[in-house]
């Protein structure tokens, strides 16, 4: 059988340079084209990367999105604790959401390539195939025998960084606007990823204060607006990323 036509060049979905392992198992269907990735030393938490272009077309359980790559192509990502709005155009390495283990017991990437001949609109499980990434393949999965690869998805090959790392002490209430006193809902503690920065009301506990208000998608709820005051690493009136890069002013 001829192999499907128009494939992208897929990378793995993760930071080039990390090291991951591929598993399938029995109750995978179908288990040779199913993957479960397993980024080593980091078990959860990972940022997981768009493996080629595409377009953000369904939100689905647990975790979910399918990407639309064109010629009748699509991914599939799943258990991810953050993920990216549907309707979003990615490059490939742009993020598209967090590793995690919802729906699951254990945190891992559940990962598809699919092909659909007859159409470009969508995909579903008959549409699986055995996935091609970074040039090997296709792979055929076994229960008994994983796999181990290294990824080149390089993030900084994305034309725009579109998003910034930082992390917050303390679960944070989100608001619909800079300072607004109407919360609408919670940015849970530990690591997130905020777009941009604008000045609003003060937030002020203790010594503590920051006129920052950091742009972001809420864990429950809605609203995108949280006070840079919850930032772990940085002290007042600051608004930096985990590698200290300054956020930039979100556009008007």
């Amino acid at each position: 059988m001829a192999p499907p036509p128009n494939r992208p060049d897929f990378l793995l979905p993760f930071a080039a340079g990390a090291k991951v392992e591929l598993k399938t198992y029995d109750g995978h269907n179908p288990v040779d084209k199913k993957i479960d990735m397993y980024r080593h030393g980091w078990k959860s938490g990972s940022p997981i990367l768009a493996s080629a272009d595409g377009v953000v077309h369904e939100w689905f359980f647990p975790g979910g999105i399918e990407i639309r790559h064109g010629d009748g192509w699509f991914t599939t990502h799943m258990h991810m604790a953050k993920r990216i709005p549907r309707g979003t155009r990615v490059k490939r390495g742009d993020w598209v959401g967090v590793m995690g283990s919802v729906g699951t017991g254990f945190p891992h990437l559940h990962y598809e390539q699919l092909f659909n001949a007859r159409s470009d609109l969508n995909a579903g499980n008959q549409h699986i195939v055995r996935p091609v990434l970074e040039g090997r393949g296709p792979i055929v999965m076994d229960p008994g025998k994983p796999i181990t690869m290294d990824s080149t998805n390089d993030a900084s090959a994305s034309r725009d960084k579109k998003y910034f790392w930082v992390d917050i002490f303390a679960d944070a209430p989100v608001f619909e606007a800079p300072g607004s006193a109407r919360r609408t809902g919670i940015l849970r503690h530990g690591r997130n990823y905020v777009y941009c920065k604008t000045k609003g009301t003060v937030v002020e506990v203790g010594p503590h204060r920051n006129h920052w208000w950091l742009k972001t998608d809420p864990d429950e709820g809605r609203g995108h607006w949280v006070s840079a005051y919850y930032l772990t690493r940085w002290g007042n009136h600051e608004a930096k990323d985990n590698d200290g890069v300054v956020i930039p002013d979100c556009k008007s």
